[in-house]
Parts: C-alpha cells; structure tokens; sequence
C-alpha cells in the first residue's frame, strides 16, 4: 500500500505496524546513505546498520514530535538521522593522543593550498545557493544524495534531458565562479 505523507505519519501516530513498514521500505536507502556518510571512515557498516535501526525507532516513538508545518516527514527523518549519526560518531570516536615530541611537520603540506581549496569549497556552496529552488534542489539530491537521474526526472514532472541540461547548467556556473575566483586570486 501506497501512503501519502500526511496519512504515513497519522498511520504511524496511530501505531501501524504496516505504515512502519512501509516506512523502512521507503527512507532506508536515503537515511542509510546519509548515516553512512557522516560514519563511514569512524565506523563499521554494523554501527551504521545500527544506527539507522535506531533513527526508524526514534521515529516510531516520537512521531508525535513531527510538524508538518516546519517541513516535510523525509526532511525530519534526515534531521534525526544527522543527530543520531554524529551521536554515534562522537561515541565510537577513539581520542588519538600524540607526543609532541613524536610529532612531524610533513613537509608536503601547503597552507596556501590549503586556503585555497577551502575558498573553492565556499565558493561552490554560494554558486549552487545562487540557483533557482528547482535547481538547487536537483542539484543537492543529485550529487549530494546520490539519486538517480531517472528519479528525479519522475519526482519533478521533467523529461530527464530536461533533468542533464540542468545539472550541466549548474556544473558549469561552479566551473565559471571557480575559474573567475582563481583569476581574481592570480
């Protein structure tokens, strides 16, 4: 069975096991991506397996908790993954602690390199902020939730041509901006 939002989270206040299910079904690739994401070098795939676990359960028992009026159910779903994550990342994080004396500068690194890759990251985010609201949220769940081009040619009632031409549209506004920051920085 197939729930809209409003009547998944109603089915899930009301204690459906069904609409819980369906729930898992349809959000544990993207709460698994981003769990991942966030956890991937610090923990093993059955801490983040765990973790998602834990966000389905969070969610069954503090649905309550959701409104609709400050976004939707995927968004609050995601926000709690994010928390849950960094929860398990902070607790599963082992404090490395080094004498200064063993202590070496490699003499590869490059704090001008480093600056400006940091300026190239920031500069990116303010272009694809820039973008119209379809755009940027293409964009964002393209490249930052990995979704297919097909899905997202579906959940926003476009032609997937229509879909590459603006995915390629945005490439090359960060492409420009980067190229005029390094010109300007030259």
């Amino acid at each position: 069975m197939e729930y809209s939002q409003q009547k998944l989270v109603e089915e899930i206040k009301n204690k459906n096991t069904l609409a819980y299910e369906h729930m898992i079904s349809k959000y544990t690739r993207t709460i698994y991506y981003l769990a991942h994401t966030i956890l991937s070098p610090a923990c093993s795939k059955e801490d983040i397996e765990e973790c998602v676990s834990d966000v389905f359960l969070d969610a069954w028992l503090k649905i309550d908790e959701f409104d609709p009026e400050r976004g939707n159910f995927r968004t609050w779903l995601l926000i709690i993954t994010k928390y849950k994550a960094l929860t398990y990342k902070r607790r599963n994080t082992v404090t490395n602690v080094v004498d200064i004396e063993d202590f070496e500068v490699k003499a590869n690194y490059n704090l001008e390199k480093e600056f400006f890759l940091r300026q190239d990251q920031e500069k990116v985010v303010e272009t694809i902020n820039s973008f119209n609201e379809m755009d940027k949220k293409i964009f964002f769940r393209r490249y930052f939730f990995n979704e297919k081009i097909s899905d997202l040619a579906k959940a926003f009632n476009l032609s997937r041509s229509a879909i590459d031409n603006r995915l390629l549209r945005g490439r090359r506004m960060i492409k420009e901006a980067l190229n005029c920051e390094r010109k300007e920085n030259i």
